[in-house]
């Protein structure tokens, strides 16, 4: 027999939680509308310049974005309304790994996928950053229907994923093209100017 005095706390408990989180998923909201409001200018201006230099990338002959193909930008809607846009590139790379004592050294496709975020923050003249890497084996079906799968060393450490709260007020054409030179895959992550920023902010 169940206990519906215990029932009835544990629910009236969990309305309690799920009332708190709604608290405070507005406050965050409201903190992210009015950061937007008054930083404005400063957020739209750095979207526009990224996607200025996307459209000045994607427009050069195949030849100078032959690694990449095309860099893509888009914009979501979000439950938190904070404006989010993000940047994507993709390169396939070829890899000669072991993979059984019958075929000992086989060649395989990858995709290393680069993305960038970019969401106005819930702190004050903030604007929050993720860029994120990965590797991903280019999947291939089997004649018996089957994905063909791989196990390979340090296939952790292909997935990257790094997040910033950079000021708003000092942020501009040189993180907007550090971005798209990552994306364009001439520089490596730890180069991009974020990184500098974030140490410098670390030891100060």
């Amino acid at each position: 027999m169940s206990n519906w005095l215990e029932n009835a706390e544990n629910s009236a408990a969990e309305m309690e939680e799920q009332g708190g989180l709604k608290e405070k998923l507005r406050q965050k909201k409201e903190a992210i509308r009015k950061n937007y409001l008054d930083n404005q200018i400063q957020y739209e201006n750095f979207i526009a310049e990224l996607d200025k230099l996307v459209n000045r990338v994607n427009d050069l002959p195949l030849e100078y974005r032959e690694p990449f193909g095309k860099i893509s930008h888009h914009k979501k809607d979000s439950r938190l309304d904070n404006h989010l846009n993000y940047l994507s590139s993709s390169q396939r790379i070829k890899k000669r790994l072991y993979k059984s004592v019958i075929h000992f050294l086989k060649i395989y496709t990858f995709k290393r996928i680069r993305v960038a975020y970019f969401t106005v923050s819930s702190h004050p003249g903030k604007m929050d950053v993720e860029i994120k890497e990965n590797l991903q084996l280019k999947v291939r079906m089997t004649r018996a229907g089957e994905n063909e799968r791989l196990k390979y060393p340090g296939k952790r450490k292909n997935r990257k994923d790094y997040r910033f709260r950079l000021d708003l007020n000092n942020i501009g054409e040189k993180e907007a093209m550090d971005v798209i030179d990552w994306l364009a895959f001439k520089i490596k992550m730890d180069e991009i100017s974020f990184f500098e920023k974030e140490n410098q902010a670390g030891s100060s």
